[in-house]
């Protein structure tokens, strides 16, 4: 019986690192990471043009201009604000988008995850076309 439990171990932590492998193995993970951590240290600096940059076309037609868009992601988006913890999480590929969860502290302590969209446009650069925020049980870091 001891043997088997170290067997369903072994097995349940190989699967583990198969997944992690997989994910780590996909050439896009890093860029998609790149374009979310670029996007959010140009909010950290209020680089309204440089954030607005990483928007996917569909967002930037429903934010005209860079000014628009960062009033809509200060007063909805705060977390997103010069965030004392990014950590990236889950992420997957669905159809012709990826999905990458990102769990941030927020500058006042409040924990979130970060839902993010992306998709890779025509001339292959991935852009965010959608991020939502979920609030999470505790934070206060």
């Amino acid at each position: 019986m001891k043997h088997m439990f170290r067997w369903v171990a072994v097995g349940l932590l190989m699967g583990l690192w198969a997944t992690t492998a997989g994910a780590q193995g996909d050439p896009a993970q890093a860029t998609v990471k790149r374009v979310i951590q670029e996007q959010l240290s140009a909010f950290a600096q209020g680089d309204k043009t440089g954030a607005y940059s990483y928007a996917a076309p569909v967002i930037q037609q429903r934010f005209s201009n860079p000014d628009i868009f960062m009033q809509m992601v200060t007063s909805g988006y705060p977390a997103l604000i010069s965030p004392k913890i990014v950590d990236f999480k889950d992420y997957e590929i669905r159809g012709g988008r990826v999905e990458q969860d990102v769990m941030i502290i927020a500058s006042d302590g409040s924990a979130w995850m970060a839902h993010y969209s992306l998709q890779q446009m025509d001339d292959g650069l991935w852009r965010i076309s959608g991020c939502w925020l979920e609030k999470l049980p505790g934070g206060s870091v």
